[in-house]
Protein backbone atom coordinates (compact mmCIF):
# COMPACT_ATOMS: atom_id res chain seq x y z
CA UNK A 1 0.00 0.00 0.00
CA UNK A 2 2.91 2.52 0.60
CA UNK A 3 3.99 1.74 -2.96
CA UNK A 4 0.85 2.18 -4.44
CA UNK A 5 0.02 5.58 -2.55
CA UNK A 6 2.57 7.45 -4.42
CA UNK A 7 1.43 6.13 -7.93
CA UNK A 8 -2.01 7.16 -7.62
CA UNK A 9 -1.06 10.52 -6.06
CA UNK A 10 1.31 10.56 -9.23
CA UNK A 11 -1.71 9.76 -11.25
CA UNK A 12 -3.63 11.87 -10.22
CA UNK A 13 -1.31 15.00 -10.60
CA UNK A 14 -0.63 14.18 -14.24
CA UNK A 15 -4.39 13.81 -14.65
CA UNK A 16 -4.91 17.64 -13.00
CA UNK A 17 -1.99 18.65 -14.93
CA UNK A 18 -3.73 17.34 -18.21
CA UNK A 19 -6.79 18.80 -17.43
CA UNK A 20 -5.48 21.81 -17.07
CA UNK A 21 -3.63 22.11 -20.03
CA UNK A 22 -7.18 21.02 -21.70
CA UNK A 23 -8.94 23.74 -20.03
CA UNK A 24 -6.88 26.37 -21.08
CA UNK A 25 -6.96 25.89 -24.58
CA UNK A 26 -10.76 25.71 -24.04
CA UNK A 27 -13.17 29.02 -25.31
CA UNK A 28 -14.25 30.68 -22.00
CA UNK A 29 -17.45 30.06 -22.84
CA UNK A 30 -17.04 26.39 -22.49
CA UNK A 31 -14.95 26.50 -19.50
CA UNK A 32 -17.90 28.17 -18.19
CA UNK A 33 -20.34 25.10 -18.76
CA UNK A 34 -21.73 25.88 -21.30
CA UNK A 35 -22.51 23.16 -23.45
CA UNK A 36 -21.37 22.65 -26.88
CA UNK A 37 -22.39 22.86 -30.26
CA UNK A 38 -24.50 20.41 -31.64
CA UNK A 39 -22.62 19.55 -34.70
CA UNK A 40 -25.51 19.15 -37.75
CA UNK A 41 -22.85 17.26 -40.54
CA UNK A 42 -19.83 14.97 -40.19
CA UNK A 43 -16.55 16.19 -41.84
CA UNK A 44 -15.52 13.39 -44.41
CA UNK A 45 -11.44 12.99 -44.40
CA UNK A 46 -10.80 12.23 -48.32
CA UNK A 47 -7.38 11.62 -50.34
CA UNK A 48 -6.58 14.32 -52.30
CA UNK A 49 -6.15 13.10 -56.12
CA UNK A 50 -4.85 15.85 -58.12
CA UNK A 51 -6.45 14.30 -61.50
CA UNK A 52 -9.71 14.22 -59.85
CA UNK A 53 -12.42 15.86 -62.39
CA UNK A 54 -14.48 18.91 -60.40
CA UNK A 55 -18.86 18.45 -59.50
CA UNK A 56 -20.36 20.08 -62.49
CA UNK A 57 -21.19 22.85 -60.50
CA UNK A 58 -17.70 23.63 -59.56
CA UNK A 59 -17.07 23.79 -63.02
CA UNK A 60 -19.78 25.73 -64.15
CA UNK A 61 -18.87 28.17 -61.73
CA UNK A 62 -15.15 28.28 -63.29
CA UNK A 63 -16.44 28.17 -66.39
CA UNK A 64 -18.57 31.22 -65.35
CA UNK A 65 -15.36 32.65 -63.85
CA UNK A 66 -13.45 32.82 -67.20
CA UNK A 67 -11.31 29.99 -66.66
CA UNK A 68 -10.46 27.96 -70.29
CA UNK A 69 -12.47 24.75 -70.27
CA UNK A 70 -9.36 22.67 -70.03
CA UNK A 71 -8.39 24.02 -67.03
CA UNK A 72 -11.45 23.27 -65.44
CA UNK A 73 -10.93 19.28 -65.76
CA UNK A 74 -13.96 18.53 -67.77
CA UNK A 75 -14.77 16.09 -70.77
CA UNK A 76 -15.66 17.94 -74.09
CA UNK A 77 -19.15 16.49 -73.79
CA UNK A 78 -19.79 18.51 -70.47
CA UNK A 79 -17.82 21.51 -71.47
CA UNK A 80 -20.58 21.47 -74.70
CA UNK A 81 -23.50 20.97 -72.15
CA UNK A 82 -22.40 23.91 -69.74
CA UNK A 83 -22.24 26.31 -72.62
CA UNK A 84 -25.68 25.08 -74.02
CA UNK A 85 -26.97 25.91 -70.63
CA UNK A 86 -25.35 29.56 -70.40
CA UNK A 87 -26.64 30.30 -73.93
CA UNK A 88 -30.35 28.66 -73.15
CA UNK A 89 -30.74 30.10 -69.22
CA UNK A 90 -31.82 33.58 -70.25
CA UNK A 91 -34.52 35.55 -68.14
CA UNK A 92 -37.60 35.40 -70.14
CA UNK A 93 -37.10 32.40 -71.69
CA UNK A 94 -39.16 29.11 -72.10
CA UNK A 95 -38.07 26.44 -70.27
CA UNK A 96 -37.16 23.41 -71.97
CA UNK A 97 -36.89 24.94 -75.47
CA UNK A 98 -34.60 26.06 -77.92
CA UNK A 99 -34.45 27.69 -81.25
CA UNK A 100 -31.95 26.40 -83.87
CA UNK A 101 -30.50 28.17 -87.21
CA UNK A 102 -28.54 26.12 -89.93
CA UNK A 103 -26.53 27.08 -92.75
CA UNK A 104 -28.77 25.14 -94.81
CA UNK A 105 -31.90 23.06 -95.56
CA UNK A 106 -29.36 19.61 -95.85
CA UNK A 107 -28.07 20.92 -92.27
CA UNK A 108 -31.32 20.88 -90.97
CA UNK A 109 -32.72 17.68 -92.19
CA UNK A 110 -29.40 16.04 -90.98
CA UNK A 111 -30.31 17.27 -87.73
CA UNK A 112 -34.07 16.75 -87.44
CA UNK A 113 -33.03 12.92 -88.21
CA UNK A 114 -30.59 13.28 -85.15
CA UNK A 115 -33.21 14.59 -83.31
CA UNK A 116 -35.63 11.84 -83.01
CA UNK A 117 -32.85 9.39 -82.10
CA UNK A 118 -31.97 11.68 -79.32
CA UNK A 119 -35.72 12.13 -78.24
CA UNK A 120 -35.92 15.37 -78.84
CA UNK A 121 -39.56 16.71 -79.48
CA UNK A 122 -39.53 19.31 -82.81
CA UNK A 123 -42.56 21.58 -82.05
CA UNK A 124 -42.09 23.50 -85.16
CA UNK A 125 -39.82 24.80 -88.13
CA UNK A 126 -39.24 27.70 -90.53
CA UNK A 127 -38.23 26.55 -93.76
CA UNK A 128 -37.33 29.24 -95.73
CA UNK A 129 -34.73 30.33 -93.09
CA UNK A 130 -34.03 26.87 -92.24
CA UNK A 131 -34.75 26.89 -88.49
CA UNK A 132 -36.22 24.30 -85.82
CA UNK A 133 -37.90 24.99 -82.34
CA UNK A 134 -36.97 21.91 -80.48
CA UNK A 135 -38.24 20.80 -76.85
CA UNK A 136 -36.16 18.50 -74.28
CA UNK A 137 -36.15 16.77 -71.28
CA UNK A 138 -32.62 16.41 -70.68
CA UNK A 139 -30.33 18.94 -71.77
CA UNK A 140 -28.16 15.96 -72.52
CA UNK A 141 -30.84 14.97 -75.22
CA UNK A 142 -29.90 18.08 -77.26
CA UNK A 143 -26.14 17.83 -77.33
CA UNK A 144 -26.22 14.53 -78.32
CA UNK A 145 -28.24 15.46 -81.47
CA UNK A 146 -25.89 18.61 -82.06
CA UNK A 147 -23.07 16.10 -81.97
CA UNK A 148 -19.41 17.28 -81.22
CA UNK A 149 -19.06 20.20 -84.33
CA UNK A 150 -22.84 20.93 -83.84
CA UNK A 151 -22.34 24.56 -81.80
CA UNK A 152 -19.83 25.96 -84.58
CA UNK A 153 -22.64 25.56 -87.38
CA UNK A 154 -25.28 26.23 -85.75
CA UNK A 155 -27.00 29.12 -83.74
CA UNK A 156 -28.42 28.35 -80.70
CA UNK A 157 -30.78 30.86 -78.60
CA UNK A 158 -33.83 30.59 -76.42
CA UNK A 159 -37.48 30.71 -77.01
CA UNK A 160 -37.99 34.00 -75.51
CA UNK A 161 -42.01 34.70 -74.36
CA UNK A 162 -43.26 37.46 -75.86
CA UNK A 163 -46.15 38.67 -74.67
CA UNK A 164 -49.46 41.28 -75.68
CA UNK A 165 -48.48 44.18 -73.13
CA UNK A 166 -50.05 45.18 -70.27
CA UNK A 167 -51.37 48.37 -68.84
CA UNK A 168 -52.20 49.68 -65.17
CA UNK A 169 -56.20 49.94 -65.01
CA UNK A 170 -57.56 53.41 -64.58
CA UNK A 171 -57.07 53.30 -60.86
CA UNK A 172 -53.98 52.63 -60.67
CA UNK A 173 -52.75 55.25 -63.18
CA UNK A 174 -49.90 58.07 -61.25
CA UNK A 175 -50.63 61.28 -60.95
CA UNK A 176 -49.18 63.53 -62.97
CA UNK A 177 -48.88 64.15 -67.04
CA UNK A 178 -49.39 61.50 -70.19
CA UNK A 179 -52.71 60.43 -68.34
CA UNK A 180 -55.05 62.85 -69.95
CA UNK A 181 -57.53 60.47 -72.28
CA UNK A 182 -58.85 61.30 -76.09
CA UNK A 183 -62.67 62.05 -75.64
CA UNK A 184 -65.07 59.32 -78.19
CA UNK A 185 -63.46 59.59 -81.76
CA UNK A 186 -61.34 62.77 -81.02
CA UNK A 187 -57.75 61.09 -81.55
CA UNK A 188 -59.21 60.81 -85.08
CA UNK A 189 -58.81 64.39 -85.35
CA UNK A 190 -55.57 64.74 -83.74
CA UNK A 191 -54.27 62.24 -86.58
CA UNK A 192 -56.16 64.54 -89.59
CA UNK A 193 -58.17 61.53 -90.41
CA UNK A 194 -61.40 63.61 -90.64
CA UNK A 195 -64.43 63.66 -93.35
CA UNK A 196 -65.46 60.81 -95.51
CA UNK A 197 -63.30 57.51 -94.69
CA UNK A 198 -64.80 54.47 -95.91
CA UNK A 199 -62.83 53.96 -99.07
CA UNK A 200 -59.44 54.94 -96.99
CA UNK A 201 -57.23 51.81 -97.52
CA UNK A 202 -59.01 50.04 -100.28
CA UNK A 203 -56.16 47.78 -102.33
CA UNK A 204 -54.27 46.91 -99.02
CA UNK A 205 -53.23 44.27 -96.97
CA UNK A 206 -52.38 45.15 -93.47
CA UNK A 207 -51.13 41.62 -91.20
CA UNK A 208 -52.29 42.19 -87.65
CA UNK A 209 -50.45 39.17 -85.86
CA UNK A 210 -51.38 39.13 -82.46
CA UNK A 211 -54.32 37.13 -80.47
CA UNK A 212 -56.76 36.63 -82.87
CA UNK A 213 -59.45 38.93 -84.56
CA UNK A 214 -63.16 38.16 -83.99
CA UNK A 215 -65.81 38.51 -86.30
CA UNK A 216 -67.26 41.36 -84.74
CA UNK A 217 -69.52 43.83 -86.36
CA UNK A 218 -67.46 46.52 -87.27
CA UNK A 219 -65.57 44.58 -89.79
CA UNK A 220 -67.36 44.37 -93.31
CA UNK A 221 -68.38 40.80 -94.49
CA UNK A 222 -65.10 39.26 -96.20
CA UNK A 223 -62.66 41.96 -95.05
CA UNK A 224 -61.14 39.77 -92.76
CA UNK A 225 -58.96 36.34 -93.21
CA UNK A 226 -58.06 34.67 -90.31
CA UNK A 227 -55.02 32.49 -89.59
CA UNK A 228 -54.51 30.37 -86.21
CA UNK A 229 -50.95 29.63 -85.59
CA UNK A 230 -51.97 28.83 -81.89
CA UNK A 231 -54.85 26.59 -82.48
CA UNK A 232 -55.65 26.08 -79.34
CA UNK A 233 -59.22 25.87 -79.28
CA UNK A 234 -59.15 28.45 -76.68
CA UNK A 235 -61.26 31.95 -76.67
CA UNK A 236 -59.41 34.68 -78.12
CA UNK A 237 -57.39 37.43 -75.80
CA UNK A 238 -59.22 40.45 -76.87
CA UNK A 239 -56.52 42.28 -78.00
CA UNK A 240 -56.20 41.41 -81.58
CA UNK A 241 -59.93 42.32 -82.57
CA UNK A 242 -59.47 46.08 -80.75
CA UNK A 243 -55.98 46.20 -82.94
CA UNK A 244 -58.28 45.32 -86.34
CA UNK A 245 -60.85 47.62 -85.13
CA UNK A 246 -58.35 50.47 -84.90
CA UNK A 247 -56.99 50.07 -88.37
CA UNK A 248 -59.96 49.26 -90.59
CA UNK A 249 -63.25 49.59 -88.34
CA UNK A 250 -66.01 50.29 -90.25
CA UNK A 251 -68.87 51.03 -87.60
CA UNK A 252 -68.69 54.14 -85.95
CA UNK A 253 -68.78 52.67 -82.69
CA UNK A 254 -65.78 50.86 -82.85
CA UNK A 255 -64.05 52.98 -85.94
CA UNK A 256 -60.67 52.39 -87.72
CA UNK A 257 -58.47 54.81 -89.87
CA UNK A 258 -58.96 52.84 -92.98
CA UNK A 259 -62.30 50.82 -93.24
CA UNK A 260 -61.19 49.88 -96.76
CA UNK A 261 -58.62 47.92 -95.87
CA UNK A 262 -57.92 44.13 -96.25
CA UNK A 263 -57.25 42.62 -92.77
CA UNK A 264 -55.30 39.36 -92.50
CA UNK A 265 -55.37 37.80 -88.74
CA UNK A 266 -52.52 35.85 -87.91
CA UNK A 267 -53.15 34.77 -84.44
CA UNK A 268 -49.70 34.39 -82.27
CA UNK A 269 -50.51 34.56 -78.92
CA UNK A 270 -52.97 32.80 -76.54
CA UNK A 271 -56.02 33.38 -74.35
CA UNK A 272 -53.51 34.90 -72.10
CA UNK A 273 -52.17 36.94 -74.76
CA UNK A 274 -48.85 34.79 -74.46
CA UNK A 275 -46.65 34.26 -77.55
CA UNK A 276 -42.84 33.37 -77.95
CA UNK A 277 -39.84 34.01 -80.83
CA UNK A 278 -40.83 31.22 -82.66
CA UNK A 279 -44.73 31.52 -83.22
CA UNK A 280 -44.06 35.84 -83.68
CA UNK A 281 -41.52 34.46 -86.36
CA UNK A 282 -44.21 31.96 -88.10
CA UNK A 283 -46.38 35.03 -88.09
CA UNK A 284 -44.43 37.33 -89.51
CA UNK A 285 -43.10 34.90 -92.27
CA UNK A 286 -46.39 33.92 -93.02
CA UNK A 287 -47.93 37.65 -93.40
CA UNK A 288 -45.14 38.13 -95.53
CA UNK A 289 -45.35 35.37 -97.78
CA UNK A 290 -49.24 36.13 -97.86
CA UNK A 291 -48.09 39.73 -99.51
CA UNK A 292 -49.46 41.84 -96.57
CA UNK A 293 -47.99 45.53 -97.20
CA UNK A 294 -48.11 46.18 -93.44
CA UNK A 295 -47.33 44.02 -90.67
CA UNK A 296 -48.32 45.28 -87.45
CA UNK A 297 -47.15 43.79 -84.30
CA UNK A 298 -48.75 45.13 -81.08
CA UNK A 299 -46.91 42.79 -78.84
CA UNK A 300 -43.26 41.93 -77.91
CA UNK A 301 -40.53 40.97 -75.30
CA UNK A 302 -37.04 42.10 -74.11
CA UNK A 303 -35.16 39.23 -75.77
CA UNK A 304 -33.81 39.60 -78.91
CA UNK A 305 -34.09 36.58 -81.03
CA UNK A 306 -32.71 35.80 -84.35
CA UNK A 307 -35.47 33.86 -85.35
CA UNK A 308 -37.76 37.34 -85.20
CA UNK A 309 -35.03 39.63 -86.76
CA UNK A 310 -34.56 36.83 -89.96
CA UNK A 311 -38.69 36.80 -90.19
CA UNK A 312 -38.35 40.67 -89.87
CA UNK A 313 -35.40 40.71 -92.77
CA UNK A 314 -37.77 38.27 -94.65
CA UNK A 315 -40.63 40.55 -94.83
CA UNK A 316 -38.64 43.40 -95.60
CA UNK A 317 -37.15 41.66 -98.55
CA UNK A 318 -40.49 40.60 -99.01
CA UNK A 319 -41.61 44.78 -99.52
CA UNK A 320 -43.50 44.35 -96.46
CA UNK A 321 -43.49 47.37 -93.92
CA UNK A 322 -43.09 46.29 -89.83
CA UNK A 323 -44.84 48.76 -87.44
CA UNK A 324 -44.59 47.73 -83.92
CA UNK A 325 -45.45 48.89 -80.16
CA UNK A 326 -42.55 50.70 -78.36
CA UNK A 327 -43.83 49.01 -75.07
CA UNK A 328 -45.83 49.88 -71.81
CA UNK A 329 -42.96 49.55 -68.95
CA UNK A 330 -42.28 53.31 -68.89
CA UNK A 331 -39.02 51.76 -69.59
CA UNK A 332 -36.68 55.00 -70.24
CA UNK A 333 -33.73 54.19 -73.07
CA UNK A 334 -35.51 50.65 -73.87
CA UNK A 335 -37.83 49.88 -76.25
CA UNK A 336 -39.38 46.91 -77.14
CA UNK A 337 -38.47 44.01 -79.01
CA UNK A 338 -39.02 43.99 -82.49
CA UNK A 339 -39.90 47.68 -81.75
CA UNK A 340 -36.43 48.76 -80.95
CA UNK A 341 -34.97 46.94 -83.97
CA UNK A 342 -33.70 49.63 -86.60
CA UNK A 343 -35.40 48.77 -89.72
CA UNK A 344 -38.98 48.12 -87.83
CA UNK A 345 -40.62 51.41 -87.57
CA UNK A 346 -41.42 51.63 -83.49
CA UNK A 347 -44.13 53.81 -82.26
CA UNK A 348 -44.88 55.29 -78.72
CA UNK A 349 -47.72 56.66 -77.06
CA UNK A 350 -49.48 60.21 -76.03
CA UNK A 351 -52.39 61.51 -74.37
CA UNK A 352 -54.79 64.45 -75.03
CA UNK A 353 -52.33 66.92 -74.61
CA UNK A 354 -49.95 65.70 -76.44
CA UNK A 355 -47.29 64.14 -73.71
CA UNK A 356 -45.41 61.15 -73.26
CA UNK A 357 -48.58 58.86 -72.06
CA UNK A 358 -47.40 57.49 -68.74
CA UNK A 359 -46.64 54.15 -69.55
CA UNK A 360 -44.98 54.66 -72.91
CA UNK A 361 -41.41 52.96 -73.05
CA UNK A 362 -38.38 55.53 -74.20
CA UNK A 363 -35.22 54.99 -76.68
CA UNK A 364 -33.07 56.82 -79.10
CA UNK A 365 -34.83 54.24 -81.70
CA UNK A 366 -38.34 55.42 -81.24
CA UNK A 367 -39.83 56.39 -84.39
CA UNK A 368 -42.95 57.99 -84.06
CA UNK A 369 -45.77 58.59 -81.63
CA UNK A 370 -49.76 58.32 -82.02
CA UNK A 371 -52.87 58.45 -79.94
CA UNK A 372 -52.77 55.86 -76.62
CA UNK A 373 -54.91 57.51 -73.96
CA UNK A 374 -58.52 56.76 -73.77
CA UNK A 375 -58.49 55.16 -77.48
CA UNK A 376 -62.42 53.41 -77.94
CA UNK A 377 -61.93 49.92 -79.92
CA UNK A 378 -63.84 46.54 -81.06
CA UNK A 379 -63.54 44.39 -78.46
CA UNK A 380 -64.60 40.77 -78.68
CA UNK A 381 -67.79 39.54 -80.55
CA UNK A 382 -69.99 42.28 -79.88
CA UNK A 383 -67.80 44.95 -77.68
CA UNK A 384 -66.48 48.25 -77.80
CA UNK A 385 -63.86 49.14 -74.61
CA UNK A 386 -62.14 52.63 -73.68
CA UNK A 387 -57.77 51.71 -73.68
CA UNK A 388 -54.68 52.35 -73.19
CA UNK A 389 -51.37 51.60 -74.93
CA UNK A 390 -48.64 51.94 -77.32
CA UNK A 391 -50.48 48.85 -78.76
CA UNK A 392 -53.46 51.27 -79.97
CA UNK A 393 -50.95 53.92 -80.74
CA UNK A 394 -48.80 51.52 -83.46
CA UNK A 395 -52.33 49.99 -85.00
CA UNK A 396 -53.67 53.73 -85.80
CA UNK A 397 -50.20 54.37 -87.54
CA UNK A 398 -51.02 51.31 -89.77
CA UNK A 399 -54.41 52.55 -90.60
CA UNK A 400 -52.45 55.71 -91.42
CA UNK A 401 -49.91 54.36 -93.58
CA UNK A 402 -52.81 52.19 -95.26
CA UNK A 403 -54.26 55.38 -96.46
CA UNK A 404 -51.23 56.68 -97.75
CA UNK A 405 -50.23 53.56 -99.43
CA UNK A 406 -53.94 53.29 -101.09
CA UNK A 407 -54.07 57.20 -102.17
CA UNK A 408 -50.22 56.96 -104.07
CA UNK A 409 -48.93 59.34 -101.32
CA UNK A 410 -45.94 57.17 -100.36
CA UNK A 411 -44.80 53.32 -101.39
CA UNK A 412 -43.56 50.59 -98.98
CA UNK A 413 -40.25 51.09 -100.03
CA UNK A 414 -40.63 55.13 -98.43
CA UNK A 415 -42.77 53.93 -95.65
CA UNK A 416 -40.78 55.11 -92.68
CA UNK A 417 -39.10 58.36 -94.54
CA UNK A 418 -43.08 59.44 -95.37
CA UNK A 419 -44.32 58.68 -91.83
CA UNK A 420 -41.12 60.91 -90.05
CA UNK A 421 -41.47 63.66 -92.51
CA UNK A 422 -44.86 64.03 -92.45
CA UNK A 423 -45.57 63.81 -88.30
CA UNK A 424 -46.45 66.89 -86.09
CA UNK A 425 -43.61 68.45 -84.11
CA UNK A 426 -44.14 67.91 -80.70
CA UNK A 427 -42.41 69.30 -77.50
CA UNK A 428 -40.88 66.36 -76.72
CA UNK A 429 -37.12 64.74 -76.98
CA UNK A 430 -36.65 62.56 -79.90
CA UNK A 431 -36.48 59.47 -77.20
CA UNK A 432 -39.48 60.22 -75.88
CA UNK A 433 -41.45 61.60 -78.71
CA UNK A 434 -39.55 60.46 -82.13
CA UNK A 435 -40.01 62.46 -85.12
CA UNK A 436 -43.54 63.81 -83.76
CA UNK A 437 -46.96 62.69 -84.05
CA UNK A 438 -48.17 60.39 -87.04
CA UNK A 439 -50.39 62.73 -89.18
CA UNK A 440 -52.36 61.79 -92.74
CA UNK A 441 -51.80 64.32 -95.46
Amino acid sequence: MKLLRPILLGLLAGGALLAGLWLGRMPAALQRGTPAPRLEKRVVTRTFHPAARPPPAVAAAALQAGEPPAASGMSAEERQLLKLQRKLDKPGAKPNEALLKFGSAEALRAFLARAEKAGLKVLGQLGGLNAARVGYEQLGQLRDALGAEGEAEITIEPNYFAHVPDILQKEDRPSGGGTVEFNGASFFQALGATGDRSGWGVGVMVAVVDSGVENHPTFAEHQVTHVDLVNDGQPFDGHGTAMASLVGGGNWQAAGVAPGVQILDIRVADANGSSDSFTLAQGITQAADSGAHIINISLGSYGDSFAVREAIAHALSKGSVVIASAGNDAAANLLSFPASLPKVISVGGVDANFSQAYFSNSGPNLDLVAPAVGIRSAYGKSYVIVGDGTSQATALTSGVLAQALASGATTTANAADWLKQHAKTLGLAPERGGAGLVQIK
